[in-house]
């Protein structure tokens, strides 16, 4: 099991894809998740996700608490594009190492959609760990 070095810090980054307002072809107005009532789909989308924020805070909050007597956590959420986000927030910080889950697409799937993984790793000026 590896070891981290004294004074050493875990960050945890979730990025959530930023929600795109579909075109006007759909209905304008929509039924609120929430309240019930009708809404724009500009509003409706944004409040869900801002609250697909708030409920990763909260579960990044429940395993920065689990383990704070064992190791230092820092964790933030972000929207945007994930390679990009991940990319700046690592550079932006001067992390010496990214740990990171690879979805494992393969062939012409992964030639249309791009792999966030091989972006950050070519764009970031640390180490990147792929675990699959």
């Amino acid at each position: 099991m590896a070891k981290l070095v004294k004074g050493s810090e875990i960050i945890i980054i979730n990025v959530i894809d930023e929600i795109q307002t579909p075109p006007v072809v759909f209905p304008t107005k929509i039924r609120h998740y929430k309240t019930g009532e009708n809404t724009t789909l500009a509003t409706y989308f944004r409040d869900l996700q801002k609250d697909m924020q708030n409920n990763m805070i909260n579960r990044l909050d429940e395993i920065k608490q689990k383990y704070q007597n064992s190791v230092r956590i820092r964790t933030t959420v972000t929207i945007g594009p994930a390679e990009v986000k991940i990319v700046e927030y690592a550079n932006r910080q001067n992390v010496d190492l990214i740990v990171m889950g690879s979805k494992g697409l393969k062939g012409i799937s992964r030639l249309i959609m791009g792999s966030v993984s091989r972006t950050v790793s070519e764009k970031v000026r640390c180490t990147v760990m792929i675990v699959r």
